[in-house]
């Protein structure tokens, strides 16, 4: 037991990495993992983002918004990792062909979006941000967001810094009854 605690501690303090930057860089390796020897680009952009590319080849048909199924499978696994870090959030985009419309980069960002939704990815955390430059692939970026306050004890406040707050000696004025 004095073992199994002391190897928790020492994971405790020996990591210098945020939670975020850990939730990340597993996903980096798990990912890169699945995509070995693909065209598929799973790189660290910064401490709190990772970045999914998928070439356009790779990812919708010319002219049209219908996804390709190498696409389709990178969105699954997208959605596996996004489903395993609550804390993660993706923003979307897509690229219209070299000499496509601009309405059709926004059309397959919603139709990347809306699988990432029926792969059970909250709709809160996925954003789709319109077109990347025609020709470029499909990126998917995960955000680490920091964790939200959802209860503020106040054994985690810091002591006060001045003295204990004065209260008038004065009645607080009363409604009249009715």
């Amino acid at each position: 037991m004095s073992a199994l605690l002391a190897l928790l501690a020492g994971c405790a303090t020996s990591s210098g990495t945020s939670p975020s930057e850990s939730s990340l860089l597993v996903e980096q390796r798990w990912l890169a993992e699945w995509f070995r020897g693909t065209p598929v680009v799973i790189a660290m952009r910064d401490k709190d983002t990772l970045a999914i590319d998928v070439p356009l080849a790779n990812s919708f048909a010319s002219g049209s918004s219908a996804m390709k199924p190498a696409l389709a499978a990178v969105l699954e696994r997208a959605a596996t990792s996004l489903r395993r870090q609550p804390a993660l959030r993706v923003s979307i985009t897509a690229p219209t062909d070299a000499d496509g419309p601009a309405a059709l980069a926004a059309s397959r960002t919603q139709q990347v979006r809306d699988q990432l939704l029926a792969l059970g990815v909250p709709g809160t955390h996925a954003t789709g941000l319109g077109g990347a430059r025609a020709g470029s692939g499909v990126q998917l970026r995960l955000i680490a967001m920091a964790p939200q306050i959802l209860r503020l004890d106040d054994a985690a406040l810091p002591p006060p810094t001045v003295g204990p707050i004065k209260r008038s000696a004065a009645p607080a004025a009363s409604s009249p009854a009715r």
